[in-house]
């Protein structure tokens, strides 16, 4: 991205300093915006003006806390409260038992500064509940950061500032200082693949206790999303000793079972059908497949959405044989079942 493409000249620092200008209301939208332009819009200028509608002259009066008339601040201000509803709009989300308990333990780990940790099984919706909380509870007092594989605590330490607009120049303890400066009780860091923080060896280290000394340091909440094969080395593996102190200052943990509940699959095809009384054969016929070796709930979404799509271009509403078909469809390679 070209140096043009961004709010040039505004730092952290500056814009931490002109949130001082405004009032505790208008300071939340602020951080909200400025969240999203780094954390979700990578500092793209151009990204953020398309979004909002506000044009960069705009952008640098609230960023920079340059005077304006009141009638300019209510017309930014709702701009930015129109953005935010549209964001939050753009994801939702299916609540079935699991991601009302993934909801609950982000809450508490909010409302108590606390660290929290979510398990289970690959496509499950770990990820996709704690975006659409993120989404819910201010950018920017919110951070999700999606760790790599074998990540070190420099390269965390990198993607924090990253997401606080904090820059990238200066030595990786510098930056550390500028981060505990940021946090506060008010502050939720939510690291999803939290398992690559053990790096390959599987041992304790830097990354781990990094987010330790935020949490102690600055009091904010911590939430560590894992796949249960990571949860299971912690527990049972050779630093077993650990991190059973270090889960021991984990609260709320929310350890989501192997298989799909019945009421849960329920609660998705209710997304798609819209009878009162949804039809237990289709769900009998969900449930073996989000149950079965190669299934998820995350390929029953999207088996449900291309029947949907199949059912609603014949002017109807999606049936059992529809679902049936598209994972025929799925499960041949693309060849529709009529082909074979």
């Amino acid at each position: 991205m070209s140096t043009n493409d961004r709010l040039g000249g505004i730092s952290f620092e500056r814009f931490q300093e002109s949130l001082k200008l405004f009032s505790p209301e208008d300071r939340e939208r602020l951080e909200w915006l400025w969240g999203y332009y780094c954390n979700v819009l990578n500092k793209s200028k151009s990204a953020l003006e398309q979004e909002s509608g506000l044009r960069g002259g705009e952008l640098r009066c609230l960023f920079d806390g340059i005077a304006m008339t009141r009638d300019q601040h209510d017309e930014l201000m709702t701009a930015i409260d129109n953005l935010i509803r549209r964001v939050r709009k753009s994801k939702p989300l299916v609540r079935t038992v699991i991601t009302e308990r993934i909801l609950d333990s982000l809450d508490y780990c909010r409302d108590n500064s606390a660290m929290v940790y979510i398990s289970g099984p690959t496509g499950r919706g770990k990820t996709y509940t704690a975006e659409y909380w993120a989404a819910q509870n201010n950018h920017g007092r919110t951070k999700l950061i999606r760790v790599p594989s074998d990540c070190t605590r420099r390269t965390l330490v990198t993607l924090l500032a990253k997401s606080c607009g904090i820059s990238s120049q200066g030595s990786t303890a510098d930056r550390e200082l500028q981060l505990q400066r940021y946090f506060s009780p008010r502050n939720v860091i939510i690291i999803d693949e939290a398992g690559h923080l053990l790096g390959k060896s599987g041992r304790p280290g830097g990354p781990i206790e990094l987010l330790r000394d935020l949490h102690d340091i600055c009091k904010c909440g911590v939430a560590l999303i894992f796949t249960d094969v990571y949860l299971n080395e912690m527990k049972r593996g050779k630093n077993a000793d650990y991190f059973e102190q270090f889960l021991g200052r984990l609260e709320f943990p929310v350890e989501i079972p192997q298989v799909p509940r019945r009421d849960e699959v329920r609660s998705v095809i209710r997304l798609f059908i819209s009878d009162v009384d949804v039809d237990e054969t289709i769900v009998d016929f969900a449930l073996t497949l989000a149950r079965a070796r190669d299934g998820k709930l995350r390929t029953l979404f999207k088996d449900l959405y291309r029947a949907e799509e199949f059912a609603h271009s014949k002017g109807r509403e999606m049936t059992l044989t529809d679902l049936q078909m598209m994972v025929k469809f799925r499960k041949s390679g693309g060849a529709w079942p009529e082909d074979n």
